[in-house]
């Protein structure tokens, strides 16, 4: 029986798969053309072929016809070829390997820096001559006498950018890289640009060849990958290289002479990355009948991908940038799988800006789930890693008390409580210790809202942190007051939002306190309800009235901040302007008049004529229209004193609009009560004469 040990890895690998695919979707019949062979394997040539793909050396042998179109295949191409086919306006069908491409991307932009491009790989593979088309003057290192020819060279660089071809030899290009860091060129920038595909098959064609009596390699022999394996596994044990079926009777009569009845023969099977599965089953079933019954064993390379690039959720990476553009940056860290960190996953509060990340960068960062299929990329976060090595840091800072931040992501077993994150620690945080008062009712409220919490208990071996946010809140809330009842003073002018109205008033909230405004002192006029004049959720200034710390009450005035109606009012009548008025009482001292709503003044008796009034009923009564001036203004008691005398006209004189506009008046004859009389003793209209007219003044 022979024992069959291969890899999981075995056949094309996806830059070909994906080549091969583009290949058979775009034949349509001698109108599309790839540049060179898409696969170094004859086989898939010919299928090809059949299909009406023609396989060209140069643009020079396409022949231009409506829709034509010419598949770049996996290898890639110079940059001069990209132009050319542009310019001639045919349809381009870029099947060049992403990893290939990542390298004209690395080589372009150092390129553009001025650092000489040094290319480790073979001189006349066509991916080699592809990248070496996206630079100027590269020196291409295919073996180590290749550094010695070109020393020195090399020792008068003062910068370089090293590549490899994505098929090199990992152990040949690790080789060529430590004797160029020998020579010591002062700036020098490395990539590791061999495929993973690539290592890993490497890596597995060593460890299927100890566990192996012989190996064979299927595949072409002029594939580079092929060979590569071939010259790996023969350091270890007997190997073939096998192009098709036909080639395996010398290994049949090879493998009897060495095979007994009484042991199991190992035979190792690898496949390079341009190799069809439809091959690799061939030969497996060549084996099966010539040479024994085989059982397959793809038990060594399980767990193998593993152990080199592990994609677990949450495990931290370093990666050199490929590329990086307004979505975001792409990461090689190893894995056949490129990662990806989004724009907004690059960094705590920062602008991304694709210009800060070079070609080269190292950027350490998250794994943060699995392949995006759109993408085929490993989502990475920056930001998610900053946030770790900050709370890190902070837990180093809370052991005496002091506060911290987390961002609240879920609600905790039997609703016990809230949980988060600080760095590596988890925090829980107990219901009783959520609120200052109480219990919360709705514990996913709370949920992706940020806390402040106080560190109860820290567990460094389980690193977990038991904490509290009614801690806080209670602490806060006390240096609140202090500061609250330092500034709130009688008279201190506050600004507040209307919170609750109710039918004494409204309750204003003050830095987190309810201070009240009684609806007496909410306006000057009388009001029913404080809405007349307040609205809630809106913030106004009010004037502190009263305080009563002991038992925590405020009192606030609103009204007290504006201007009194009657102080509006007096400021439209100043002293010695005339308005007409209405009476709207009578007193034994004068009038009461009103010379606009809101507004009365007191016209005195003495002030009601020019002639000596006796009683103020004489002259006028409730409801009579007179004309007063404003004699005299009591800002402080807002009280006012008019005159009517002062509008009526005296003797000679006509009363105008204006009291200091006087003009003189015509005399009438016959009215006397109109003249200005003079004093004399026997004047029928002088009281004090009529007393002495019976007096004997000789006695």
């Amino acid at each position: 029986m022979i024992k069959l040990i291969t890899s999981k890895l075995n056949g094309l690998c996806p830059g070909v798969k994906n080549a091969v695919s583009l290949a058979k979707k775009n034949a349509d019949g001698g109108n599309t053309y790839c540049l060179g062979a898409i696969s170094h394997n004859e086989h898939i040539i010919e299928s090809l072929t059949k299909n009406g793909i023609q396989f060209i050396d140069t643009i020079d042998q396409i022949i231009d016809t409506p829709n034509t179109k010419v598949i770049i295949r996996s290898h890639g191409t110079t940059k001069k070829i990209h132009q050319d086919l542009k310019a001639k306006n045919f349809q381009i069908i870029d099947a060049t390997c992403s990893k290939v491409a990542s390298v004209h991307k690395i080589v372009s932009e150092f390129d553009a820096k001025d650092y000489q491009i040094i290319i480790l790989g073979d001189k006349d593979h066509p991916e080699v001559i592809g990248t070496a088309g996206h630079c100027t003057h590269p020196i291409i290192i295919s073996s180590l006498d290749d550094i010695d020819n070109q020393i020195c060279i090399l020792k008068l660089l003062k910068k370089a950018c090293i590549v490899s071809q994505t098929t090199f030899l990992k152990q040949k290009a690790a080789e060529f890289i430590e004797k160029i860091k020998k020579i010591h060129i002062k700036t020098l920038e490395v990539f590791d640009t061999i495929c993973y595909t690539t290592a890993v098959s490497q890596f597995l064609a060593e460890k299927v060849a100890e566990k192996s009596d012989l190996t064979i390699v299927v595949g072409s022999k002029f594939s580079s990958n092929t060979n590569k394996l071939f010259v790996v596994a023969s350091n270890i044990c007997p190997s073939f290289l096998v192009s098709d079926i036909s080639e395996m009777q010398k290994i049949a009569v090879y493998a009897k002479d060495k095979a007994s009845p009484a042991k199991l023969l190992n035979i190792g099977l690898l496949a390079g990355a341009s190799t069809p599965k439809e091959l690799i089953t061939e030969v497996i079933n060549y084996m099966s009948k010539n040479i024994g019954q085989v059982k397959v064993s793809e038990e060594l390379s399980k767990g193998v991908e593993e152990s080199l690039t592990s994609y677990r959720e949450g495990r931290r990476v370093k990666g050199t940038v490929i590329l990086a553009d307004e979505t975001g940056v792409r990461l090689n860290f190893g894995g056949k799988n490129d990662g990806i960190i989004h724009a907004e996953e690059m960094g705590i509060d920062i602008e991304y800006n694709p210009e800060n990340y070079p070609v080269g960068l190292e950027i350490e960062a998250i794994i943060t789930g699995k392949k995006d299929s759109d993408t085929q990329c490993i989502p990475l976060s920056k930001r998610k890693l900053d946030l770790i090595k900050e709370g890190d840091k902070v837990v180093e800072t809370i052991r005496e008390g002091q506060a911290f931040e987390i961002l609240c992501q879920g609600v905790a077993a039997k609703d016990s409580g809230l949980v988060g994150k600080l760095g590596n620690y988890s925090v829980f945080v107990p219901k009783s210790q959520i609120l200052e008062r109480g219990f919360p009712k709705d514990l996913k409220s709370f949920v992706k809202k940020k806390m402040r919490l106080t560190a109860l208990e820290i567990d460094d071996d389980k690193q977990k942190i038991v904490a509290s946010q009614k801690k806080i809140l209670s602490e806060e809330r006390a240096e609140k007051e202090s500061i609250f009842w330092m500034h709130v003073k009688e008279g201190v002018i506050i600004n507040g939002t209307v919170k609750r109205i109710t039918k004494f008033g409204a309750f204003v909230s003050v830095d987190g306190f309810d201070c009240l405004v009684h609806i007496t002192d909410v306006s000057w006029k009388r009001i029913k309800d404080a809405s007349e004049v307040l609205e809630i959720e809106k913030a106004y200034d009010f004037v502190v009235l009263s305080t009563d710390k002991e038992k925590g009450r405020v009192a606030l005035g609103y009204k007290q901040l504006q201007p009194h109606p009657q102080s509006v009012a007096l400021a439209k009548h100043p002293v010695g302007s005339i308005s007409k008025g209405k009476v709207v009482s009578l007193v034994p001292f004068g009038a009461f008049v009103q010379i606009e709503p809101g507004l009365e003044g007191l016209v005195h008796v003495s002030e009601a004529a020019h002639d000596f009034v006796k009683d103020i009923h004489q002259v006028v009564k409730v409801g009579d229209e007179v004309d007063v001036m404003v004699l005299a203004i009591d800002e402080a008691s807002r009280k006012i004193t008019l005159s009517m005398k002062a509008c009526l006209p005296e003797s000679g004189e006509e009363i105008t609009d204006n009291a200091s506009d006087k003009k003189p008046r015509e005399k009438k004859a016959g009215t006397a009560q109109n003249d200005k009389q003079e004093w004399s003793e026997d004047n029928s209209n002088n009281p004090f004469a009529n007393l002495l007219k019976n007096v004997d003044v000789d006695k």
